[in-house]
């Protein structure tokens, strides 16, 4: 009864609420800009939105990760101390991110791209903000604080989704408009989650350079691993948009989106439970994480068994439902998008596990090898049958993926 009604078990469903609110507001986010804007909107918008994972993925590995990890353990004046110097870090990363976005974007607009530059050259207020946002409420989950962490993700998401609604009921909803309502939400919720965690905030004595130290030593196979599997997954929508169009990267969008839902289970395990089995692994060994580990299968293998089940008998009416008939002609991808997905999720508590164990090398390597995929046989499948293609490519690189990490879980526990 404790694990399902105890402190730890409510806070897993507020951490399951959490990211469900979020996977939902990108759900409607993308029905917004596709049933207000033309297909080469949506695919601006997706390819803008795969940047922002980029980066996600980054500061996951130098920032998010190492304070999961290392975080939790710490009593609260060392606590505040890191968390004081990660802000700092997190600041130069964020300001780093978005000189880089403006200066390219401004290239390509004066080179004559008036496609990729405007949306490139609008990130910068995006990643401005959103970073320094996401590290404040990852902040409360390292302390245990996941209702105000939700309470956060409303905020900046119903920001978000009204600007959106606005512009669409006005008709100025475009593609670059749909990736600023992601900064202005930003914005608002940045400044409730510097208030929420005001008495964590030093001034002096800041350590930043050993907190650098710190998490690039345990970061820096994290963030390759990260950015390899954004290399290996995300980048796909980002090649069809080069090799075919950006209205393929839409369709590609559109067809993703009614499977997109199942990243709310993803993140919320690996959000919630990292730190706790960073925890467990510390007391008790690979015990811990075994348990952990049935816990997220057991947990989250029949909710998505039923809604990728749901997306494949009823495709055609789910893509009319949402977009109209503008993408109904592409219902054989979801198929080939369930497959995927029902991979992804096969191997995806293993990196929790991993994670959590410090073992965070192997989960680079799967994704060098996926990589390798991508640029042979993926880019060829794109070339002969374009979306189908690249969600055929993706199958291919979750079956790498799979296999690499389950070796790598045997590995670990015979130490």
């Amino acid at each position: 009864m404790h694990l399902l009604f105890g402190s730890t078990a409510r806070q897993g469903y507020l951490a399951a609420a959490d990211q469900a609110f979020i996977s939902l507001t990108n759900f409607l986010a993308t029905v917004m800009v596709a049933r207000y804007a033309t297909p080469t909107d949506l695919g601006v918008y997706a390819v803008g939105f795969s940047a922002l994972t980029f980066v996600r993925n980054t500061i996951e590995g130098l920032v998010i990760q190492p304070l999961n990890v290392y975080g939790a353990g710490m009593t609260e004046d060392e606590f505040r101390g890191y968390a004081s110097s990660t802000a700092v870090i997190q600041l130069a990363l964020a300001s780093l991110t978005a000189l880089v976005s403006a200066l390219g974007g401004w290239l390509l607009i004066h080179s004559g791209n008036n496609v990729a530059g405007p949306a490139l050259f609008s990130l910068w207020f995006v990643l401005s903000f959103w970073q320094m946002q996401e590290l404040v409420r990852r902040l409360l989950y390292t302390r245990r604080k996941v209702f105000s962490a939700m309470l956060n993700t409303v905020l900046s998401s119903l920001t978000r989704l009204g600007l959106l609604w606005w512009w669409g009921r006005s008709a100025t909803l475009n593609g670059v408009r749909g990736l600023e309502a992601i900064g202005w939400g930003a914005v608002v919720a940045l400044l409730a989650g510097l208030w929420e965690n005001r008495r964590l905030w030093l001034w002096r004595g800041l350590n930043v350079r050993q907190t650098w130290q710190r998490n690039w030593e345990f970061g820096r196979w994290m963030m390759g691993s990260t950015l390899a599997n954004w290399v290996s997954v995300e980048f796909y929508p980002v090649l069809t948009a080069g090799m075919v169009s950006f209205a393929a990267a839409g369709a590609y969008r559109a067809i993703q989106n009614l499977v997109a839902p199942i990243h709310a289970l993803l993140r919320a395990t690996d959000t919630f439970l990292t730190p706790r089995a960073a925890e467990g692994f510390q007391r008790e060994g690979t015990t811990a994480l075994r348990r952990a580990l049935r816990l997220i299968y057991v947990s989250n293998g029949l909710p998505v068994a039923a809604f990728l089940t749901f997306a494949l008998l009823f495709p055609r009416q789910i893509l009319h439902l949402l977009y109209g008939e503008v993408y109904t002609p592409y219902q054989r991808g979801v198929v080939l998008m369930a497959l995927f997905y029902a991979l992804w999720f096969a191997y995806w508590p293993l990196q929790t596990v991993l994670k959590a164990s410090r073992q965070s090398k192997p989960i680079f390597i799967a994704n060098l090898v996926a990589i390798g995929l991508m640029f042979t046989l993926g880019l060829l499948a794109i070339r002969v049958w374009g979306v189908y293609g690249t969600i055929g490519g993706q199958i291919l690189n979750a079956l790498a993926v799979n296999l690499v990490l389950w070796t790598a879980w045997r590995r670990l526990q015979r130490i």
